[in-house]
């Protein structure tokens, strides 16, 4: 199943990319950032708002990916599926160790759906309360991110609802560390964001990933 290759990858594609997810996210976090309970409340639900708008994407994503499957024919389709699965992770590898986006193209269709929700953004600012953290995390997780859509697209390749779902709840649980730590201090951003070497070694682990994930669906095919 695909879902075998999409989860550790979104996972791990978070984990270390999120060093630009800290360069998107980060600004927002640090806008509501606030010691005592308060602030953490305000940062958990921020970062819960987030993780449901990635699994709403998810989900939809993955009943694209049923879809195909269905009218394709399960053999053909599941091929097809563990095929775009493997490029996409050699892709998200490229564009973590060289900064190179194959992908970039669903950053623009991203960038598009960013323009209708913005809007809505500036009305939740100053974040002052947890339902108003939780909407901006809801809306915050729009931004045209390359790694975002690149695992929404990731997630069609699980080749069920479900599975796109927790294709980008695994990619969320990997953002999760480096937000929490820029909502908590600013120097750790910092210092986060300086850490090139985590993209390059997931880079590495990420294409390597792509390539096993390829070789099942090329003994399939044959």
């Amino acid at each position: 199943m695909t879902e075998n290759l999409a989860l550790p990858a979104a996972f791990l594609a978070g984990f270390f990319g999120s060093t630009h997810c800290l360069g998107m996210c980060g600004a927002i976090v640090v806008l509501f950032e606030q010691s005592g309970r308060q602030g953490w409340l305000r940062r958990l639900g921020y970062n819960l708002g987030r993780m449901g708008f990635y699994v709403l994407l998810g989900l939809i994503a993955g009943a694209g990916g049923a879809i195909l499957t269905r009218a394709t024919g399960v053999g053909t389709g599941l091929t097809i599926l563990r095929l775009l699965a493997g490029l996409l992770v050699i892709a998200i590898g490229l564009n973590l160790l060289f900064a190179w986006a194959p992908t970039r193209f669903l950053e623009e269709a991203g960038a598009r759906l960013w323009r209708m929700l913005s809007p809505l953004a500036g009305h939740l600012l100053p974040v002052t309360s947890l339902p108003r953290a939780l909407a901006a995390g809801f809306i915050w997780g729009a931004l045209p991110c390359g790694l975002v859509y690149s695992a929404v697209a990731l997630a069609a390749t699980a080749g069920s609802v479900t599975g796109g779902g927790l294709t980008m709840a695994a990619f969320w649980l990997g953002t999760l560390p480096a937000l929490v730590l820029a909502g908590a201090s600013a120097g750790r951003l910092a210092r986060w964001r300086s850490r090139r070497i985590f993209r390059q070694a997931a880079g590495v682990i990420m294409i390597a990933i792509g390539l096993l994930g390829l070789m099942p669906a090329r003994m399939l095919m044959h």
